[in-house]
């Protein structure tokens, strides 16, 4: 087998100086890249998000299997392979994250970073939507590690979710994320399972949120019509229709409201 040698080209910067200290969501933070790659930059400013490789040097090698403690403690130990630990027998990070500036010709500002102060960047490509979003991809059953999230944690992850597939986060969105909690309360489970549909409502930026959350769309006969001035969800057993009241108009005032001020909720039994 080839040698392989790896050089950092950048490291990062970061508030966050500890493992245990990382939001699951990441943070904001800065890659210095290094004087000797300043012209691999031209260019990265037309992208507006980026894959950023980097090399975990605080991570275990010798770990194979373990829990995703960022949730809880309590959840069953699994292969790393199919987890996104750091911990692992070569621990690369291979994250996607939001360009916001690119300063003094080498510093590039960014959000969404799970990545400690100090960490070594070992590469930094493009992220293009076409080729890396796999809109239509599936994954495991996630209700047990929802049910184990705190209620801030689950927003933030919803709100990622909405805002990668809407592009903001206006009140719109907000207000799609206050109903993707409520129904996930009232169903019990994973809104991306196969056994919830929903018909998202009229409203272009709700529709486009409850979309991206829960991975609904024509070819998976889990998108009803969207029409109307309701949002309505169907899981086994049981139908959730939302009617919405005239939102507040900032994203922290949605946020903060009570669920009662932003829609009226109604909750029926239905065969399958």
């Amino acid at each position: 087998m080839h040698r392989m040698e790896i050089f950092p080209i950048g490291i990062v910067h970061s508030g966050v100086r500890s493992r245990s200290g990382m939001p699951v969501q990441g943070v904001d933070a800065e890659i210095e890249v290094f004087p000797d790659y300043v012209a691999a930059l031209s260019g990265i400013g037309e992208s507006s998000h980026l894959i950023l490789i980097c090399w975990l040097h605080e991570a275990d090698r010798s770990v194979l299997k373990a829990v995703a403690r960022k949730v809880s403690s309590d959840l069953p130990e699994k292969g790393v392979f199919s987890l996104r630990s750091p911990v692992r027998p070569n621990p690369l990070s291979v994250s996607v994250v939001r360009l916001r500036d690119l300063r003094e010709g080498r510093i590039l500002e960014l959000a969404n970073v799970d990545l400690i102060d100090g960490t070594p960047v070992i590469d930094i490509k493009p992220y293009q939507r076409g080729w890396d979003c796999v809109f239509s991809a599936t994954s495991h059953d996630r209700t047990e590690k929802i049910q184990k999230m705190g209620p801030g944690e689950y927003r933030e992850s919803l709100i990622r979710e909405a805002v990668n597939y809407h592009g903001e986060l206006c009140p719109g969105v907000a207000v799609a994320v206050r109903i993707a909690e409520a129904a996930t309360r009232i169903l019990g489970c994973d809104l991306a399972v196969p056994q919830v549909s929903i018909a998202p409502g009229a409203d272009p930026c709700i529709a486009d949120a409850l979309i991206g959350i829960t991975g609904v769309r024509p070819g998976n006969r889990r998108l009803r019509h969207p029409g109307g001035e309701c949002c309505a969800f169907a899981g086994p057993g049981v139908e959730v229709i939302f009617r919405l009241r005239d939102a507040p108009g900032s994203v922290e005032a949605v946020l903060a409201a009570r669920e009662a001020s932003l829609f009226d909720c109604e909750v029926s039994s239905r065969c399958d």
